[in-house]
């Protein structure tokens, strides 16, 4: 009798659990893994790397030195197009001294005195303009006489004509100094000038090329991954360190297709986390439009084999939630 009773005592016991767990199975209940944005920082210069500035897992904000790159080697060609920038000028100064000295200088200073004529000029005829529409508004609003729009015009027209006149006392000044200039052959002028472009584009690429050697934070994140050490050389492109934005957390789960009705675009659901006692908010911001077979590495009771449709839900409050806790999403929970 008593083995008898063990025995009805063990079956009792296997039906509840197996109530509980088709209770269980019943449940609306999904749960997926805290995922975030990452941003991989990378280089825009290729060196060795000088400096770390930062720790994995340490917050920062944006604009923030994440590290240096090793530039000795830029500055030295920097110093080096520098100098060639310098000798082509100075080239290019002597053989233009081909001209008479005091005739170079006159020309050179007349030319510079209708430059400044002409850009005044410029400056007074915008006024002018800008003032005619000013008195134009002023006068359909029928707040001025019709003779003033014809002084206003006037003053246009006076302002066009210096204008137009300094402009070619301008030309004519540096087609003068352009005859003088010319004492030098066309040619070598051409090939001096053409050196004094090149050395100023090297020291652009150069001096552009060192100011990328510091890496700072595109934005407000946490530090996820250092991919390089201090020393290590590192090309251009590589991504030598990931960012995550805490600020941005979302949940992907997979609901099956008879259970899909259940769970609409932009609305509210419950999520819920065996590691906090709080609870969660999130918003469902996408829905996939195909179904597919539930992913081998999801979290779910349901079958492998069953249809699921992807569901995005990201975390309104993000609070004390990092990337890669479980959350459970409650379909029938209320918020």
């Amino acid at each position: 009798m008593r083995v008898k009773g063990i025995i009805i005592l063990l079956i009792t016991t296997l039906l509840m659990m197996g109530c509980e767990v088709n209770n269980k199975d019943e449940l609306d209940i999904y749960t997926g893994t805290i995922e975030a944005d990452t941003i991989n920082v990378s280089l825009e210069t290729s060196g060795s790397i000088k400096n770390i500035s930062v720790n994995e897992g340490e917050s920062i904000k944006v604009g923030k030195t994440l590290a240096t790159i090793d530039t000795t080697n830029l500055e030295i060609q920097l110093k080096k197009a520098k100098a060639g920038l310098q000798q082509a000028k100075a080239k290019f100064e002597e053989i233009i001294k081909g001209a008479r000295d005091e005739e170079l200088r006159k020309a050179k200073a007349k030319v510079a005195q209708l430059k400044a004529l002409k850009n005044g000029a410029k400056k007074t005829y915008d006024y002018r303009l800008k003032q005619l529409e000013d008195v134009k508004s002023l006068y359909n609003n029928e707040s001025v006489s019709e003779k003033k729009v014809n002084d206003s015009k006037a003053l246009v027209d006076n302002a066009l004509a210096k204008l137009n006149s300094v402009k070619k006392q301008y030309e004519g000044a540096k087609a003068e100094l352009d005859l003088i200039i010319k004492g030098a052959t066309d040619e070598k002028v051409k090939i001096t000038k053409a050196d004094i472009d090149k050395a100023k584009a090297q020291i652009e690429l150069l001096e552009y090329q060192i100011s990328k050697g510091t890496i700072k934070a595109p934005m407000n994140g946490v530090i996820e991954v250092i991919n390089y050490n201090v020393g290590e050389f590192v090309t251009m492109g590589r991504p030598i360190i990931s960012m995550i934005n805490p600020e941005n957390l979302w949940v992907k789960v997979y609901i099956p297709e008879k259970k899909l009705h259940k769970i609409k675009l932009n609305e509210k659901v419950k999520l819920s986390s065996d590691a906090l006692d709080k609870k969660i908010e999130g918003k469902v911001v996408y829905i996939a439009t195909e179904a597919e077979f539930t992913p081998k590495n999801v979290e779910s009771k349901e079958s492998k084999e069953e249809m699921v449709f992807e569901v995005k839900i990201k975390l309104i409050d993000s609070k004390d939630l990092k990337p890669g806790m479980l959350l459970d999403v409650d379909l029938e929970g209320e918020l």
